[in-house]
């Protein structure tokens, strides 16, 4: 009775291996912590091995300072369109920017966009371009 446990527990054990290993070649993520400063970072990446179809995100955070970032960027083959972005914010100044982009190489359309807010002011600052 007992060996027929082990070797189900084997069995169990066997599947969930073979089981993650496809999971691991579709999604991978990386952390990062320095328990001196307390600063984190981490990252993923995610491909679809049926469509082809790419996606990756970052993050970043200090506690000192407050200051944290993050960004993406994604892969359509079918449409062959390309997305980035990334957005920070550094609360000792209050300072918070982002900014985006897409580009679609069947039409030749691009666009960008960056803003920054400045709540000392008030002010919103932005630029952007479009091209065919």
């Amino acid at each position: 009775m007992m060996n027929s446990l082990k070797r189900l527990a084997g069995l169990a054990a066997l599947v969930v291996l073979l089981h993650g290993g496809s999971v691991f070649a579709q999604y991978y993520a990386a952390r990062g912590y320095n328990p001196y400063t307390g600063n984190y970072a981490a990252g993923a990446a995610v491909r679809n091995p049926y469509t082809g179809a790419q996606g990756a995100v970052g993050t970043a955070y200090n506690p000192y300072s407050g200051a944290r970032a993050s960004g993406g960027a994604s892969y359509n083959p079918y449409t062959g369109g390309y997305k980035s972005g990334a957005q920070g914010y550094n609360p000792s100044t209050g300072n918070e920017a982002a900014s985006r982009s897409y580009h679609n190489p069947y039409t030749g359309a691009s666009a960008n966009v960056q803003g920054a807010r400045n709540p000392y002011t008030g002010r919103y600052a932005y630029h952007y371009s479009y091209r065919r």
